[in-house]
């Protein structure tokens, strides 16, 4: 991958790595929290050969910090529609992990150049069984993050320690994320601004679930991916999602697990994560 470049959308600047591979469709990278487009640094390197991959901060994180949004992804979908087609990219395979999942679940209801899309580990507001997730005790973070300031309070200043609560317990033990990755992702919340975009991400929740709750059906075909160790860990199970996904209007879905992967699956295995996109992508 290339350096960090910048590409110029309504309000500021979007941060993003491009490979520009000439060869195959472009792969679109979104990354979840608390990370960046760094996260997707290995699979990168092994999707380059077939693809222009392009891997995005989102608006106000990292490298991404002066672009503020209200968090609801819609609106983040629709910044990176306005940068894509700035850089001039007809047609893509949009691929998210958690947060970034739930924007490409929104871009391809609402666009009409994603040729597939792929969902890693992240449950859809508003789409079963998100309110069966929600009542998890295990994600009282979710509610944490949306209360107004206390979570800036808290985490200010601690946002390693913070962070590593949810990373070291959400990787397979025997891949876990190096503690300077670890700094990395913390340093790139670490301002004022860019700690309040992360947490604005979980307060429009609400809004998300009421707007997807109203989309209409979607042909682009979906692949749902999950870790293989964090799904024995969940309250549901992988066809719950798939069902879920379909109910709501996705026409074309298919699940499926990574070994080796709790949560973080483009870091804990990157090269699974890769060999079950890559075999969507062709078949």
């Amino acid at each position: 991958m290339t350096s960090t470049r910048t590409v110029t959308v309504a309000g500021g600047q979007l941060a993003y790595t491009d490979s520009e591979s000439p060869v195959g469709p472009a792969l679109v990278l979104l990354h979840g929290w608390p990370q960046t487009h760094g996260c997707w640094d290995q699979l990168a390197v092994l999707a380059a050969p077939t693809h222009r991959v392009i891997a995005f901060d989102l608006p106000g994180i990292g490298d991404s910090a002066g672009l503020h949004t209200d968090g609801t992804k819609h609106q983040i979908a629709a910044v990176l529609h306005e940068a894509l087609v700035a850089l001039g990219v007809a047609k893509a395979v949009f691929v998210g992990h958690d947060i970034g999942g739930m924007v490409v679940y929104d871009y391809i209801h609402h666009y009409d150049n994603a040729a597939r899309a792929v969902i890693l580990d992240a449950i859809i507001p508003g789409i079963d069984p998100w309110d069966q997730v929600m009542a998890n005790p295990r994600l009282w973070h979710f509610a944490f993050h949306a209360t107004p300031s206390l979570p800036e309070t808290l985490v200010r200043g601690r946002e390693l320690a913070y962070f590593s609560h949810f990373f070291d317990p959400l990787t397979h033990p025997d891949h876990l994320i190096p503690q300077a990755r670890q700094k990395d992702y913390a340093a790139a919340y670490a301002t004022p601004a860019a700690l309040t975009a992360g947490f604005d991400l979980y307060r429009a929740f609400p809004a998300d679930s009421e707007h997807n709750r109203k989309l209409k059906a979607c042909t682009t075909p979906l692949l749902y991916l999950r870790g293989a160790h964090g799904i024995g860990k969940a309250t549901t199970n992988l066809s719950t999602y798939r069902d879920g996904l379909a109910v709501a209007g996705n026409q074309a879905v298919t699940a499926a697990l990574v070994p080796d992967s709790v949560h973080y699956l483009p870091e804990e295995n990157p090269v699974g994560t890769w060999r079950a996109i890559s075999q969507f992508i062709t078949d």
